[in-house]
């Protein structure tokens, strides 16, 4: 009777590990097909066409002109940048280490200062700031 019972115990063991072992690939089945599934989900069903779509794509199209060549722009011309106008000082002197950076604007590349300007004659001359600023 033990023997009896031992076998019946084995078989049962055995039963269970090949019961975990098929859960196992049923789960991984499932897992490997999840993706196809959500992807059906996110596909739009296929939409019924009614018979004036249907008509209306068996005609043919009307025949068109053939394509014409854009035609070629023509290149803009080079047009080289205004000359330097020379800038001077608020005292009316020659003031090379000024740059233009805008229309009415100088920068003091010594101080690294903006300074505003007016015209003078063929160049610019710079305003003198407010008193009291400085």
């Amino acid at each position: 009777m033990a023997a009896q019972a031992r076998q019946v115990h084995a078989w049962s063991v055995v039963a269970k590990e090949m019961s975990m072992k098929s859960k196992g690939y049923l789960l991984l089945a499932v897992l490997t097909a999840l993706p196809s599934f959500a992807q059906a989900q996110l596909t739009q069903p296929p939409v019924s066409t009614s018979r004036e779509t249907q008509q209306d794509q068996a005609q043919p199209e009307p025949s068109r002109p053939p394509n014409k060549p854009k035609p070629v722009p023509k290149p803009k011309p080079v047009v080289p940048p205004p000359p330097v106008r020379p800038i001077y000082d608020s005292k009316g002197q020659l003031a090379p280490h000024m740059r233009q950076t805008s229309p009415g604007r100088v920068l003091d590349t010594r101080t690294n200062r903006y300074y505003d300007t007016v015209p003078s004659g063929i160049g610019q001359k710079v305003v003198p700031p407010p008193a009291g600023t400085r």
